[in-house]
């Protein structure tokens, strides 16, 4: 008995200098930036295989193969240009980025995993909540030409442009009104969206009778004359609504990879030509511009598309400006978590509150741009660096993937054409998620603001209208 334990402990002696060797070689690797290149690929691979694999219902459109999947699409044109000696990093910078990236993915997984270990769901109370969800879902679905006309009367009253207004006088509209005054301005024309009833729409007719109404198709119409007046995010929103709906027949027939390639190439192009539109002073030469876009796309370099992809391309240079300067001339934001919480209080309350971390983040490095009313996107790992560097990046993408994962467990739990509208009006939050300016503004604005009060408002509208029909019958 002895000598067996003596054995096994030879053996397991003998691991540790094979250990030993290995941690040297991987820390002397560790101090170049191509590891860590190489092993953002790694890991993000291996992430993405996990969450679609364990996804039986969502697959490879799993919330957390999206969410990583988008913060890395922001990180990926830049990340060309920056191996390109096109945007100059030192190798200590870049050393320093690429480590944030990494570890923020572990941090991600790490969260979802853990949440998964602890939430478990109460059979009884998912059954009921399906049950509510889905019958709120098809009610709004048998009112869907109602609401078509409430839609319509909205966008005449309103127009196609979020604010109502050309992009230059939106600025100006947005530089001096409250955030809680803009927000209720666009309260009516987000709820009586066409984005929302198009989806309803789409889904109820796959569901119901596997095939699109005519409805369905003047609805979508509508939303790309809509992307086209602003509403940039609208294409992907309705593209993703497609997938997801459409994903067990379409797996079945092994087109899903095919089509989500495509959609990011349209969502690429489009991007740019929506952002051309939009510097026109009306909508007629919003139009103009849009067509003017494509008719002149075989004359564009790819750094003339780079500009068009700026949605993307925009909120990680955020990011790299502040690897740069942190903490070589400024000092790490330990307050960050306490100012980010600060949001929470409207303007008109609270007049001295703490800027938004976009908003900062223009002031501090793009002065004339700030009194000018300009703004730009801020990336979410920016956040998380500014507050304490990667340490910080892997705190604050911890904590987004255990609540993408309650998400992720609420939508399966509601399931059915519900839980599939659900998912595909949130799926648009996910961009929010990552050019936002931290955890608890994510939560009030990609997730009350955005998406809980608009749904919320959507079905009791519904709901009253069926009460007072009861009524007059």
């Amino acid at each position: 008995m002895i000598t067996n334990r003596i054995s096994e402990s030879g053996k397991n002696f003998k691991l540790f200098p094979i250990l030993f060797a290995f941690s040297i070689i991987l820390g002397i690797l560790s101090l170049f930036w191509q590891f860590w290149l190489v092993s953002i690929g790694v890991f993000y691979a291996v992430a993405i295989i996990y969450f679609a694999t364990k996804d039986r219902y969502y697959g490879i459109l799993n919330i957390h193969v999206a969410a990583l999947s988008i913060l890395l699409l922001h990180a990926l044109p830049s990340t060309f240009l920056i191996i390109g000696k096109q945007i100059p990093l030192t190798s200590t910078e870049m050393l320093r980025l690429l480590l944030s990236i990494c570890v923020g993915i572990v941090g991600y997984v790490a969260g979802a995993v853990s949440l998964g270990k602890l939430f478990k769901i109460n059979k009884n109370t998912a059954f009921k909540l399906s049950k509510d969800f889905n019958s709120l879902f098809w009610l709004t679905y048998k009112y869907r030409y109602l609401l078509t006309i409430i839609v319509l009367l909205v966008i005449l009253r309103w127009g196609l442009n979020p604010f109502g207004m050309s992009y230059a006088e939106s600025i100006m509209y947005r530089k001096e009104t409250p955030g809680i005054f803009q927000y209720l301005h666009l309260l009516i024309p987000t709820v009586f969206s066409s984005i929302i009833l198009s989806m309803i729409s789409i889904i109820g007719d796959v569901k119901k009778y596997r095939k699109l109404s005519w409805l369905s198709y003047a609805l979508i119409v509508l939303v790309i004359l809509s992307i086209i007046g602003g509403h940039r995010m609208w294409i992907i929103s309705i593209l993703f609504c497609l997938l997801a709906v459409t994903y067990s027949i379409l797996r079945k027939r092994r087109l899903v990879l095919v089509l989500i390639v495509l959609f990011f190439i349209l969502a690429f192009i489009t991007s740019g030509a929506v952002r051309a539109a939009r510097s026109g002073s009306s909508l007629a030469k919003d139009f103009r511009n849009f067509y003017e876009y494509f008719a002149n796309m075989k004359n564009k370099s790819l750094i003339d598309l780079m500009w068009g992809f700026s949605d993307f391309t925009a909120p990680f240079s955020t990011f790299i400006t502040l690897v740069k300067n942190i903490p070589s001339n400024l000092s790490y934001d330990f307050y960050a978590p306490i100012k980010d919480f600060s949001l929470l209080i409207p303007t008109i309350i609270y007049p001295n509150r703490p800027l938004p971390y976009s908003q900062w983040y223009v002031k501090t490095f793009y002065p004339k741009l700030f009194a000018a009313g300009g703004g730009l996107t801020f990336y979410i790992m920016g956040f998380g660096y500014l507050f304490a560097g990667p340490v910080g990046v892997f705190i604050y993408l911890f904590l987004f993937g255990a609540l993408f994962e309650w998400i992720n467990r609420f939508f399966r739990m509601v399931g059915g054409a519900a839980g599939i509208f659900l998912y595909s009006y949130f799926f648009g939050q996910l961009f929010t998620f990552v050019r936002d300016c931290g955890f608890i503004s994510f939560i009030k604005n990609g997730i009350l603001l955005n998406f809980l009060i608009p749904i919320s408002l959507v079905y009791l509208f519904v709901l009253f209208l069926n009460v007072f029909r009861f009524k007059r019958e």
